[in-house]
């Protein structure tokens, strides 16, 4: 009788210690709503959104060879589905139907408990479940985690974690930007540099455009305006040469084009500065405005024609 009980409590204790991974509870399958729409642009990839009521939506391209079951053919042909993602944190099965090119239905996400015992080693413990569903989403990997650890990277926040499989942070990215001089970045300056595309490669243009060393920052407000070697060629077609970088994002964000300097030009301002045709779009005074101030004064300035826009925006009065 006691060689049973003592066999009893021993298989109880094994099974109290194989259900429970490293402390944590199993974890409960999460389900949702998924969309799937075809892209007509990028024939491999298809716009996958998912949806946790109202708490959580997702949406993100994917490859369609990423999801097991999703036929090209599905673009053109209607008819039910059955769907599976696979990924490190979790499988998503999903199941619906397509038509017209679009597909919906109801997905079923089993979390991968080892992946989520071995992120609380990690540090990364009582995760939510649209933690959970966040870690599945993203593809997140364990082997991720540890390479951005042994680039530096080893107190990240689990959102950071996230936006680090979303925007492909790596050590190989980190070490790109190390060698053009961008050392010990803080992590958003990463997401940043992966977002607006700077590199070393953009680093070494700029460079070779005369701006010499610029700042991180910088760089990022040139990629964010669109300051682009062939825009910098327009702006010294307009014959400003050597403008500084301000007054470059100037001229973009107000839409300083060659083809507006010449209309201005030809309407009677032949010799313009580049901030008076920055004023000149600020206040919406176009060639046309121009032609007609100049047939009643010829004289008449650019500070004159702003004052007068001014004085007409405040007073309701009229240029005369």
């Amino acid at each position: 009788m006691k060689h049973r009980i003592s066999v009893s409590v021993v298989l109880f204790c094994l099974f109290i210690l194989g259900s429970a991974t490293n402390g944590r509870p199993q974890s409960a399958p999460l389900t949702g709503d998924w969309r799937i729409e075809f892209s007509k642009e990028k024939p491999d990839e298809v716009q996958l959104n998912m949806s946790r009521g109202r708490s959580m939506n997702w949406g993100n391209s994917i490859k369609i060879s990423e999801v097991e079951g999703l036929s090209p053919s599905y673009a053109t042909s209607d008819g039910n589905a059955t769907l599976r993602i696979i990924h490190e944190a979790g499988t998503f099965e999903l199941v619906g139907s397509f038509h017209g090119g679009k597909g919906a239905g109801r997905y079923t996400l089993t979390p991968n408990d080892s992946f989520f015992s071995a992120l609380a080693t990690r540090g990364y413990t009582n995760l939510s479940e649209d933690n959970i569903f966040s870690a599945a989403m993203s593809g997140l990997k364990l082997s991720s985690i540890d390479e951005l650890k042994g680039a530096g990277y080893d107190r990240l926040t689990f959102n950071n974690l996230i936006e680090s499989a979303l925007f492909k942070i790596n050590p190989s990215m980190i070490a790109d930007l190390q060698s053009a001089g961008f050392d010990h970045l803080p992590f958003n300056k990463l997401v940043e540099a992966t977002i607006f595309k700077v590199d070393s490669k953009y680093v070494r243009e700029t460079e070779n455009l005369g701006f010499g060393k610029l700042a991180f920052n910088k760089l990022v407000e040139l990629r964010v305006h669109k300051i682009t070697p062939e825009y910098i060629d327009q702006v010294r077609q307009m014959g400003f040469n050597d403008l500084a970088l301000n007054r470059l994002v100037e001229l973009k964000i107000f839409n300083v084009t060659p083809e507006f300097v010449n209309e201005v030009r030809a309407a009677g301002f032949s010799s313009i500065t580049p901030q008076q045709l920055v004023n000149l779009r600020i206040f919406k005074i176009g060639s046309d405005d121009v032609r007609k101030a100049k047939s009643q004064d010829p004289n008449i300035t650019v500070e004159q024609l702003v004052n007068q826009r001014i004085f007409e925006k405040h007073s309701g009065g009229r240029i005369q």
